[in-house]
């Protein structure tokens, strides 16, 4: 009897390898995760067209700024595609939505353009500490699992952001222990305001502080700041082209041989875990044994 061909069309992968079960895989538990009733619009997720409409509005400048307007400030919507989304029957008008739908696009957006397995918004995560605070992180605004199974971290930023938005970003991706974090803006960078808000940044591990503004070469426009694997993008220009931008990016790190470089004490502690080195340990215990002697 010949053996059932599994395809890759008959594969959930989302399902295969949620946010939930590789992050159990790595010794974290999920309290809870946000559900469409976080979002704008409350339908069955089952429904992919009217998903695929909210989707687009948010990839789009335009509309995504149109649809904010309306909600934040009560403005007139003149699209088409703005006005299918608000005149949906389960549209909910409340611009807190609008930060949870933004959560979810970012997501739905590693999903869709660039191969991720699987995508979560709204996470929380059983004992998880902030190191500068001793406070609970919170909820992980979006979760990505990569291709190769590691996780990606994406803090949005609907309204502004500030110094507290990236130690925020940055220390909830080493918490994970994720591969790297995107503080996602959804207005303008200025160059800046972004190197002061960074210089009040204490970067805990790598005991450095450097800020990168980094482009592809022959493309100028689509600028990525990069602060110890903390990325910082916004939504103006091409966004694929940005976020194409950091994958690149922290493709070429970690073939470098830093990666390969092992943690000390401080390192570890900065982690938020308790480390002894036994073979420090066991030597120093024989050289004070011999002391005594």
């Amino acid at each position: 009897m010949a053996t059932p061909r599994v395809l890759p069309h008959n594969i959930n992968t989302e399902m295969l390898f949620s946010v939930q079960s590789i992050l159990l895989s790595r010794g974290f538990e999920v309290v809870s995760e946000d559900d469409v009733t976080k979002l704008l619009i409350t339908e069955d997720i089952l429904k992919t067209e009217i998903w695929e409409k909210l989707y687009d509005v948010f990839d789009n400048t335009k509309y995504r700024t149109e649809l904010k307007k309306f909600l934040y400030q009560a403005e007139q919507v003149s699209s088409k595609e703005v006005r299918e989304i608000i005149d949906h029957p389960k549209f909910i008008k409340n611009y807190q939505m609008f930060n949870s739908t933004f959560e979810w696009y970012a997501g739905k957006l590693m999903v869709k353009r660039f191969a991720a397995f699987s995508s979560s918004f709204g996470v929380t995560v059983k004992d998880i500490m902030r190191n500068t605070t001793s406070t609970a992180a919170g909820d992980y605004d979006s979760l990505v699992v990569l291709r190769d199974t590691n996780l990606a971290y994406f803090e949005c930023k609907a309204g502004d952001y500030d110094n507290t938005s990236i130690m925020k970003c940055y220390e909830r991706m080493l918490s994970l222990n994720c591969e790297y974090s995107i503080l996602f803006c959804e207005k303008s960078i200025q160059k800046d305001k972004i190197v002061w808000e960074t210089s009040r940044v204490r970067i805990p591990v790598v005991g450095v502080h450097q800020l990168n503004r980094i482009n592809v070469k022959g493309n100028e426009v689509d600028v990525i700041y990069d602060l110890n694997n903390c990325y910082i993008i916004d939504l103006t220009g091409n966004i694929e082209n940005k976020i194409r931008t950091v994958l690149r990016v922290n493709a070429a790190k970690i073939n470098q041989l830093h990666f390969a470089i092992g943690l000390d004490n401080k390192t570890y502690g900065d982690l938020g875990y308790d480390m002894v080195n036994l073979d420090q340990q066991y030597y120093s215990e024989i050289h004070n044994s011999e002391i005594k002697i």
